[in-house]
């Protein structure tokens, strides 16, 4: 019996490798504009407001999206735009 030479990939981060990536820059009304989608960033003990800060948006597979400021997760969006309280659900297959 001969083992296998293949490793099991995390879930987790084939989703992160796997994601479309793309920047924009947050509108006067704290809002960010993708996907035919306008998504509202909540409060955030980061900073009083995110207007005119550049962001990037990921879209993972299971299709929700993710919005961050430089390493930080700042907020969760089902495929449809409702946020998603708990963002360790984000890029998981449901």
């Amino acid at each position: 019996v001969q083992d296998s030479a293949f490793v099991a990939a995390d879930p987790a981060a084939l989703a992160e490798i796997l994601c479309l990536q793309e920047e924009r820059v947050v509108a006067r009304d704290n809002t960010v504009a993708f996907a035919r989608l306008r998504l509202q960033l909540p409060q955030s003990p980061i900073r009083h407001h995110f207007v005119k800060a550049t962001v990037k948006i990921r879209q993972y597979p299971d299709g929700t999206f993710a919005i961050f400021h430089g390493p930080r997760r700042i907020a969760a969006y089902s495929s449809d735009g409702t946020p998603i309280q708990n963002c360790r659900q984000i890029g998981r297959a449901a």
